[in-house]
């Protein structure tokens, strides 16, 4: 495969992809003030990920993902796994485009149908999965940049705001101890950490790939101080109790940022901040769908792919749940169970192991 993403890119794609919905929630509200802790605390199990998968990728470093499971488990099988991984691609790409479509609806543009939002939102998508991977890579380096900045000076701009910042908020902390807490929010295995699952599909692509493995972790790394800053923020400044129960934390936090009558206003700026991070979030997951599609395929050509899956996400993301609560519950519930964790932990820990064991075999056959 031809080699597209530098290292830096790929740092960027992979710190972007869990933040662009991640950000977005109170995650672990189960755990309530000791959130954030958890989000540091299960970083680990998500670099253990990112290990497990990168041996795999070691193993065939010119396949992905989908090409190659044949490979390990034989044609039949390996390309029905192969199939199985395009369809949750493209499925947790309809996800987090029913996440932003809500998001908007619900704060910007509540009287325009999220169908007419949705063409608008998806045509972007589907012209920049056209252009390639490159091209995505290139946007969301100088994005990153813009979204970094944006972040650090709204949270000079809020902490520097009197009576908004209440860290008294933060406390007790670990009152039921650490072990307690674990078990309430071991959902963050599968999101955000597990999400970095996509990237078995682009490490063929990344020039400098002697260094994914210390790119990966050091992106996990970032991702987790990230996640965990912000809830500590969502906990200091709308109180436990709200950050836990409303639907977008990070927008009501931002909210209190008023500087002058100009300025009092500021959900517009965030809620498009928001958008570019959902934007490269589904980009990333279509692309790896449509590339993986091309490689079962063997087509050479695989730009046209990028419509009729936009397409199909765009539809899929009407007909998932019949309103936000029920999508989220979904979501929290089945979705993790039942296909996150199966597709990112189980299967690829499974494969490593009958990689192991037909090398085994093969190697005692010689002997």
């Amino acid at each position: 495969m031809k080699k597209k993403i530098s290292i830096y890119q790929f740092f960027v794609l992979m710190t972007i992809l869990p933040y662009g919905s991640a950000s977005l929630f109170f995650l672990a509200p189960e755990a309530k003030q000791d959130a954030w802790i958890c989000l540091l605390s299960y970083s680990l199990i998500g670099i253990l990920l990112q290990i497990i998968y990168i041996t795999l990728y070691n193993k065939y470093p010119e396949d992905t993902l989908v090409t190659y499971m044949p490979k390990i488990y034989g044609k039949f099988i390996g390309s029905i796994l192969g199939i199985m991984y395009i369809v949750y691609f493209t499925y947790a790409a309809t996800r987090v485009f029913r996440d932003f479509s809500e998001l908007i609806s619900a704060f910007s543009l509540q009287h325009t149908s999220k169908l007419i939002f949705g063409m608008v939102f998806i045509i972007t998508i589907i012209y920049a999965i056209y252009n390639g991977i490159e091209n995505i890579s290139n946007l969301v380096q100088l994005c990153f940049l813009i979204i970094i900045i944006i972040k650090i000076g709204s949270f000079f701009l809020i902490s520097s705001m009197s009576d908004v910042v209440k860290l008294y908020n933060l406390k007790p902390i670990l009152s039921d101890g650490i072990l307690s807490v674990l078990k309430k929010s071991w959902r963050l295995i599968a999101f955000p950490y597990g999400e970095t699952l996509v990237f078995t599909m682009l490490y063929p692509l990344v020039i400098e790939n002697n260094k994914i493995k210390k790119v990966a972790i050091l992106s996990i790394v970032t991702e987790a101080i990230l996640l965990s800053l912000n809830n500590i923020l969502f906990i200091s400044t709308l109180g436990v109790n709200f950050a836990t129960s409303t639907n977008f934390p990070l927008l009501e936090t931002y909210r209190l940022i008023q500087i002058s009558d100009f300025f009092s206003k500021t959900d517009i700026i965030f809620i498009l901040l928001f958008l570019v991070g959902g934007f490269f979030k589904i980009c990333i997951f279509l692309y790896a769908a449509v590339l993986g599609t091309s490689q079962i395929l063997n087509l050479k050509n695989t730009r046209f792919l990028s419509i009729p899956f936009g397409i199909i996400v765009l539809i899929s993301s009407l007909l998932i749940a019949k309103n936000y609560p029920q999508h989220i519950k979904t979501g929290l519930g089945y979705v993790i169970n039942y296909v996150h964790i199966p597709m990112q932990i189980i299967i690829p820990i499974i494969t490593l192991l009958v990689y192991y064991i037909k090398n085994l075999i093969l190697n005692k056959n010689k002997i």
